[in-house]
């Protein structure tokens, strides 16, 4: 599906997979294979490593992957122990999300990455095109966040509050790893589901009043599957159920590889939806 937009976006390719697996799962991105001594020791100190693995990307980054045996009240803990560190960046942790993202096309970090089928319930995924940020990988999409640390999310627009809703996000704790106002984006959608108590449909209505621009946002948990639309509706989602499937697309032809004959629908303005799995 990502292979066929990715003419939308040519700088990085990345997805967050929902598996059905029996311990937690820790992927963590750095600049260089030197810092791996560091972050083995932060997890030591909050959980016991079962195994681990440590490569190189499709570009200049170097991945840390590990399974993990830890109380469930630690997993956000280490999200911030390790995301305080300078050159380490927490892909995603937990006990079914996995988010690969690097340079180049689905096929390319499908090899790279050896992202292997497997047992799961659903995924999103996103190809980027950087216009406002680095082309730093850990600026790709999908974000995570300690908040809600199993919230994943991806994002076509631009927040003209991004500032003022990193300040505030910045007031409560959140701790930034990019300039990306995406990654904005999944803090405050995790901040209403982690510390104010909100569902994910209320979180994603509640954007629409917090978060100003342009934004479609697609939005996922271990449990669950949304979206939210802004009122102008200019960033396109398509969606289309069959057979118990649901598929979403930013065009048609995204469609097509799952079911050949496909006549997707365009979410109205102002939309909020979510479906549980």
């Amino acid at each position: 599906m990502l292979q066929l937009v990715q003419h939308r976006g040519l700088d990085a390719t990345g997805v967050a997979i929902y598996e059905k697996r029996d311990h937690v799962k820790l992927r963590v991105a750095m600049p260089s294979p030197e810092f791996v001594g560091i972050l083995r020791d932060l997890v030591s100190q909050h959980a016991r490593e079962i195994e681990h693995k440590v490569y190189q990307g499709q570009g200049i980054f170097t991945f840390y992957e590990a399974s993990l045996d830890i109380d469930d009240a630690e997993i956000p803990l280490l999200h911030m122990v390790v995301n305080a560190h300078p050159k380490l960046c927490v892909h995603s942790i937990g006990k079914s999300i996995a988010v690969y993202k690097d340079q180049g096309h689905a096929v390319d970090i499908r090899a790279r990455h050896e992202i292997r089928p497997t047992a799961g319930t659903h995924g999103i995924g996103h190809v980027r095109l950087a216009t406002e940020s680095a082309e730093d990988i850990n600026a790709a999409h999908p974000f995570v966040t300690p908040h809600y640390p199993e919230l994943a999310i991806v994002h076509n627009g631009q927040f003209t509050n991004y500032f003022n809703m990193r300040r505030f996000l910045e007031s409560k704790g959140t701790q930034f790893k990019t300039r990306n106002d995406s990654e904005m984006a999944a803090h405050y959608i995790g901040w209403q589901m982690g510390s104010q108590g909100l569902s994910l449909q209320d979180a994603l209505a509640a954007s629409l009043e917090d978060l100003d621009g342009i934004f479609t946002i697609l939005a996922s948990t271990p449990t669950e599957l949304g979206f939210v639309k802004d009122r102008l509706a200019i960033k396109p989602l398509l969606l289309f159920e069959q057979d118990g499937v649901t598929l979403f697309g930013s065009e048609q032809i995204s469609l097509t590889p799952i079911f050949d004959d496909v006549f997707a629908d365009e979410m109205d303005p102002g939309t909020v939806n979510v479906w549980s799995l």
